[in-house]
C-alpha cells in the first residue's frame, strides 16, 4: 500500500498543533501559595531565575511576610509568576524591588538571583 505524499506533512502539522494545545490545556502551576485574604489585583511577571520547583519555592518564600501580597502562582516552565495583591498596600514597583533585591549567600556575599523581565497588570 502506497501512502500519498501529502499525508505525512498533514500528520506533522496536526501533531504540532495537538502538542501545543495539550501543553496549554495541562499547564499547572509549579507553586500556588495563598498568603492572605486581602487584595484582588493581579500582576503577571516574567522572572529570570525561576527555573524549577526549588527556585519557584524559594521565590515565593521571598514574599511570605510581605503585607499586601495575598497569593502567588509560579510556572517554572514559563519563568512566570502571577501575584494577587492589594494595590492600596503594595505597588507593582515594590513587588519588583523585593524580587530583584540581592539575597545574602552562605559565604557572606550578596547575589541578585531573580530579575523581572516584564510586568503586566491584569
Amino acid at each position: 500500500m502506497k501512502i500519498p505524499k501529502y499525508i505525512i506533512p498533514i500528520l506533522v502539522v496536526v501533531a504540532l498543533f495537538g502538542g501545543y494545545g495539550l501543553r496549554t490545556a495541562f499547564t499547572q502551576p509549579t507553586t500556588n501559595v495563598s498568603l492572605g485574604d486581602e487584595g484582588g489585583a493581579k500582576l503577571d511577571c516574567i522572572v529570570d531565575g525561576v527555573r524549577c520547583k526549588g527556585t519557584a519555592n524559594f521565590f515565593t518564600m521571598l514574599y511570605k511576610d510581605v503585607p499586601g501580597i495575598s497569593g502567588i502562582e509560579t510556572f517554572a516552565t514559563e519563568r512566570r509568576a502571577i501575584f494577587t495583591y492589594d494595590p492600596t498596600v503594595i505597588s507593582p514597583d515594590q513587588i519588583r524591588a523585593i524580587m530583584e533585591a540581592p539575597i545574602p549567600m552562605r559565604d557572606g556575599s550578596m547575589v541578585q538571583v531573580f530579575t523581572c523581565l516584564s510586568m503586566e497588570e491584569k
